[in-house]
């Protein structure tokens, strides 16, 4: 309970409901304790016969045992208190050993606990060592609480009975500077079983201990009792040892006012019995009227417990306005005490939605929620569809981040799915922000979707700066990656019409970021992972988390080199120099993607093909054109229409940007393949193409089949001739 509050209210609350209730406790407890509880009290039932001496020293000697003539039932029962002694000290009269503590309490077994004398051996021949004589008496040995130990270097001893039956045995042994423990497992000391019952045994001990010190001391004593002591050979032949008996009343005549006590047949060799009193009685049951109800219990309707010598009622059961007012109390206590709670809830809410509130506003101020309404102020014509999501609704959206939402993770964050309460299904990217240049880097995403509205760009749906990292929210593109769909074995093989239509696609959105938007913006991170595909297969451009923003009256800038290893622009990354060539490079890499179904990097294979880029203008310059491109492309693609993506690719690898074409000529060059695909029957040698590409006249194809054998030949002659001519 004490936790659950601890953890609705906090620390602050959760001590100050802690002092309420330890003052409402110390308030009610008097009053519950002085109408409930009977007056505490030390006079007990008498347990001796009257008149006779019931106590001895600190042991209580109840009756069949006693002090003096007629105070004990017979002799084996009689005690003598030796007063000479210090301290007075009792002593079973027939054993002469000193009592420790006579109990008749326990409701199955009555014991007395007696100082026996300890029994040392030092021969080397066999012994026959005798236990205390109890046969004949109400007495026999305790087995559950006493152990049989043997303590010694190199002794083996027998346990045997009155028959001269084995019933268990030993062996103990010594190695140098061996501790003796309470475990007695045969190392310097072993332990032996006694059995329930037993009132005689016998003990054959042989010592084969060698040099000064070859005693064996044993004894039967109360496992209570530190072992690791008694069993010490250098123990005075003189020292007692606490064992454990059970004795039961003999031939002891019960009284007849029998109902408020119970006997019933003892566990002993002997035909004796046992007595105790009923569940709240309390006294002697073996005097006459020795089982009573405290004076103090008297009153009590649920029962009394004793506490030591302290009586007190079980439950609240006393004078009826007594529990009235009790009840009034509580009543008024639990009252006030959720009256405390209440208004302790109110300011607690209070509180914490204040606190809640500044945490919003740190984390938009930190999230540079000012710096992004500065920016959207500026293009308020463009961002009137962004919304700001509140943490909640996102929360509710992705299952609360479940990890079975997220969708992808990048260097700039986790993307994860997620459906509105009106059942569009978007996807929000949590940003990983680490310090204050991250934060410009989103917010500068956040400004760059507001500006873009092109049907091949993942639209931007809204934000949420409430929290400690911001939040994106984007339309969902549910078909996966391009990268997935190149390399992955992807849900369908990717034909050349799919590869050449997703091309001009991205062109066309790279074309439109470069020169149709508000402020051209260079993408900087251009690769097919960054390519999404929806379920027609149509491309749209997404991750604006490293792009810039480039002024209308300048075609580069300098800045920090960020962008993936594979499609960097290598001029980019000697010089620092950002221009839109740079998004060439990257997109001429994706091409070679698709044409040859392979990564950018391969860490598989050598030093000299890791880099595809590479790897593909190698095999122009050395006339292998066709040992890298994808053999499935190759079947369904024209001449023609491989020989001007070949050179498309080769122009946009080039090493210098000046070289590249521009993202718009590669788009119209890309479109005019489109064209010819969707109507084959146009004069693919029309001498009216303006594109980057002048395609010769013998590579034509003539459409007869008698020519099938010769196209792989020409067109392979073509490919080469074209793509190692001088640009």
């Amino acid at each position: 309970m004490l936790s659950i509050i601890q953890k609705a209210f906090g620390t602050m609350f959760y001590n100050m409901f802690q002092l309420i209730i330890i003052a409402l406790f110390m308030l009610v407890h008097p009053l519950l304790t002085a109408a409930s509880s009977l007056p505490l009290t030390t006079a007990d039932p008498p347990i001796a016969k009257s008149g006779c001496q019931d106590i001895c020293g600190n042991v209580s000697i109840p009756y069949p045992f006693g002090i003096g003539e007629d105070c004990y039932h017979s002799l084996p029962y009689a005690v003598t208190c030796n007063t000479s002694l210090l301290s007075p000290k009792p002593v079973l009269s027939k054993f002469n050993y000193e009592v420790v503590e006579i109990s008749l309490e326990n409701t199955y077994t009555h014991t007395i606990v007696v100082n026996t004398p300890l029994q040392r051996t030092c021969s080397v021949q066999d012994v026959n060592i005798t236990s205390i004589d109890l046969r004949g008496t109400p007495y026999w040995f305790f087995g559950d609480s006493n152990a049989l130990i043997v303590g010694g270097c190199g002794s083996s001893t027998l346990l045997l009975d009155r028959s001269n039956k084995i019933l268990g045995g030993c062996t103990t042994a010594c190695d140098k500077g061996h501790t003796i423990t309470n475990n007695c497992t045969g190392r310097g000391c072993c332990s032996i079983d006694v059995p329930s019952s037993l009132d005689f045994y016998r003990l054959n001990v042989f010592n084969f201990g060698k040099g000064d010190n070859n005693c064996t001391n044993i004894m039967l004593i109360n496992k209570t009792s530190i072992v690791n002591k008694v069993v010490d050979p250098s123990l005075s032949e003189f020292a007692v040892i606490p064992t454990v008996l059970q004795w039961a009343s003999g031939n002891i005549a019960v009284p007849s006012d029998d109902r408020n006590r119970y006997c019933y047949p003892a566990e002993g060799p002997l035909e004796d019995f046992n007595c105790y009193c009923k569940y709240g009685y309390y006294g002697n049951p073996y005097l006459p009227y020795g089982c009573q109800v405290p004076r103090e219990c008297k009153g009590c309707k649920r029962g009394c417990s004793k506490d030591g010598n302290l009586y007190h009622c079980i439950g609240i059961d006393r004078d009826p306005n007594t529990q009235r007012i009790i009840w009034f109390i509580i009543g008024g206590s639990i009252i006030g005490l959720m009256l405390c709670t209440g208004n302790m809830s109110c300011i607690y809410l209070c509180i914490k939605r204040r606190k809640h509130m500044k945490l919003k506003e740190k984390f938009f101020h930190q999230n540079g929620g000012f710096l992004l309404k500065q920016r959207l102020s500026l293009n308020q014509g463009n961002n009137d569809s962004t919304k700001i999501f509140t943490t909640q609704e996102l929360r509710e959206a992705t299952n609360n981040y479940s990890k079975n939402n997220i969708l992808g993770r990048g260097g700039f964050g986790t993307v994860y799915k997620g459906n509105l309460p009106n059942n569009q299904v978007v996807a929000i990217k949590k940003s990983v922000v680490s310090d204050q240049s991250q934060v410009e880097q989103f917010i500068n995403e956040v400004v760059i979707l507001t500006q873009i509205n092109h049907r091949n760009v993942v639209k931007l749906l809204g934000c949420c700066l409430e929290t400690e990292v911001p939040l994106l929210v984007y339309e969902y593109v549910s078909n996966g990656t391009l990268f997935d769909h190149i390399h992955n074995d992807g849900p369908r093989w990717l034909s050349w019409e799919h590869c050449l239509r997703i091309s001009t696609e991205v062109a066309n959105a790279i074309a439109y970021l470069h020169s149709s938007a508000s402020m051209p913006i260079i993408h900087r991170d251009i690769k097919s992972s960054n390519i999404l595909l929806d379920e027609n297969f149509t491309a749209k451009i997404a991750d604006f988390g490293v792009s810039k923003l480039v002024p209308i009256d300048q075609d580069q800038v300098t800045t920090l080199v960020q962008g993936t290893f594979g499609y960097l622009d290598p001029e980019y990354f000697l010089t620092s120099h950002l221009s839109e060539k740079s998004d060439v490079y990257s997109f001429g890499v994706v091409l070679v993607e698709l044409l040859t179904k392979r990564k950018p990097i391969s860490w598989e294979t050598g030093l000299e093909d890791r880099n595809l880029a590479m790897q593909f203008i190698s095999s122009i310059k050395s006339n292998q054109p066709f040992d890298i491109l994808e053999p499935q492309l190759m079947k369904e693609a024209s001449q023609e229409e491989l020989i001007t993506i070949g050179n498309l690719v080769d122009q946009c690898l080039s090493v210098k940007g000046e070289d590249r074409p521009s993202m718009k000529d590669i788009a119209k060059e890309l479109e005019g393949l489109m064209k010819k695909l969707k109507h084959p029957g146009s004069n693919q040698c029309d001498k009216g193409n303006n594109g980057l590409v002048s395609v010769h006249k013998h590579s034509c194809v003539q459409s007869s089949q008698d020519q099938n054998t010769s196209r792989q030949i020409n067109f392979e002659k073509e490919l080469i001739l074209e793509m190692s001519s001088p640009r």
